[in-house]
């Protein structure tokens, strides 16, 4: 082959997660965070059209859960018919998250294999098949997402334990890919792509999507001399597994779901694939920053002051903030959260986490509740919060003396239907 050929590898786009971090956009009806993930896509779409790439590998996972709302589907559908326009041969394979987790052939990528979109090829069981090009053709390895289920519907295998399981799918998913390692054409660039976990992954800390067990592979499965390239999904943080013969690469997600994936960089890959001369690279879609801003307002004198001036140091317009502070309990009535939360009205969406309370010591073990008065309920809530709210001791003890007649009068109308 003269030339290499130029593969996109892009993964866990996650159409409808992290919503919950954005705000709706007035002029188009949609979350701002959703607007931010089709964004996203975009940027990749652009460049691999821009650069005239031969493929557009997805490794799984499109959506947040296989049954998508219509609107995700058509802007996921959208940016493929941009691809397919441009002559850019399409692979998708089918992740965890597109998966219906019951006896049907349905996922959520199914509507493509319906339509026979041009130029798209949907991967939703193990395969070995060759990709024409406009340079060039290559080989591709696709594996989908395994789980145990698949297994434990086979009547021989519904009595062993989960451990057993484990090991007969990773013995089962080896021998398919050495099978497949037998049959491939040694002079043609080959590509693997996978969505699964492999022993050597550093795991994402996103929490949004995290759904039960997760099987682990051994990364040796991979390896074989005929492999150019292992596109891998599923784990959300971008990382090189192994840097040549071959490259084993996870892109990780596209956008960041939620604050596990603060620090992490967001983007795709670009493959420069030629048997036994492959390149690769990341590039960044410069995602919208998370920022957490951590306040110790415990010897503050003006804990609210404190807090907007933590926020406003923190502060990229545009950002989603979260704020963690630690407060005392005798400051919460001077601690204004809506001052504070103007300190950050430049971003995209502000959020106070519930304040870890430091009680006073000496207040907790005050010597006025002694036993004597604790025998009294009213007496005891009378000392309590002459020590902790001296300047809402009166309404606070209207309250209580109201509360405490309903409960009489409960207990006595109780008393009276027994008799």
């Amino acid at each position: 082959m003269s030339q290499p050929l130029h593969i996109i590898h892009v993964s866990d786009i996650h159409f409808g997660s992290g919503e919950v971090h954005g705000s709706l956009n007035p002029e188009t009806g949609l979350n701002i965070r959703f607007e931010d993930f089709v964004s996203a896509l975009d940027k990749v779409v652009d460049y691999a059209i821009n650069i005239e790439a031969d493929a557009f590998l997805f490794s799984g996972d499109a959506y947040k859960n296989a049954t998508p709302e219509p609107i995700y589907q058509k802007m996921f559908a959208t940016r493929l018919k941009r691809l397919s326009d441009s002559g850019i041969k399409t692979i998708l394979l089918v992740g965890n998250h597109d998966q219906i987790l019951r006896a049907t052939n349905s996922h959520a990528m199914s509507v493509f294999q319906s339509l026979s979109v041009p130029g798209v090829t949907t991967v939703d069981k193990p395969g070995l098949m060759t990709i024409e090009t406009k340079r060039g053709k290559f080989q591709l390895i696709g594996l989908p997402h395994v789980t145990r289920h698949q297994l434990v519907t086979l009547e021989k295998y519904a009595n062993i334990t989960a451990a057993e399981i484990d090991r007969v799918l990773t013995e089962q998913v080896g021998a398919i890919l050495r099978g497949y390692y037998s049959e491939l054409d040694p002079a043609l660039p080959t590509v693997t792509t996978a969505h699964m976990t492999l022993d050597r992954a550093l795991a994402g800390i996103e929490q949004e999507l995290l759904i039960g067990y997760t099987l682990t592979f051994p990364t040796e499965i991979f390896i074989n001399e005929k492999i150019d390239y292992v596109a891998l999904g599923h784990v959300h943080k971008y990382q090189i597994i192994k840097e040549k013969e071959p490259a084993i690469v996870y892109a990780g997600s596209l956008e960041r779901v939620d604050f596990g994936e603060e620090k992490e960089d967001k983007g795709f890959i670009h493959v420069e694939l030629a048997r036994g001369k492959t390149k690769y690279a990341f590039r960044s879609i410069n995602p919208r920053p998370f920022v957490t801003v951590d306040a110790d307002l415990t010897e503050a004198e003006n804990p609210t002051k404190t807090a907007m001036e933590k926020i406003s140091k923190a502060l990229i317009p545009g950002c989603v903030m979260r704020v963690r502070y630690k407060i005392k309990q005798e400051q919460l009535a001077s601690f204004d959260e809506k001052l504070v939360k103007q300190a950050g009205v430049s971003a995209l969406t502000l959020r106070l986490l519930p304040p870890e309370i430091h009680m006073d010591q000496s207040r907790m073990r005050m010597p006025q509740l002694n036993e004597s008065v604790a025998a009294t309920p009213m007496v005891a809530l009378e000392t309590y919060l002459t020590e902790v709210a001296p300047e809402r001791k009166e309404a606070l003890l209207t309250r209580a003396k109201l509360i405490m007649e309903e409960l009489k009068q409960e207990l006595h109308n109780e008393s009276s239907d027994e008799n």
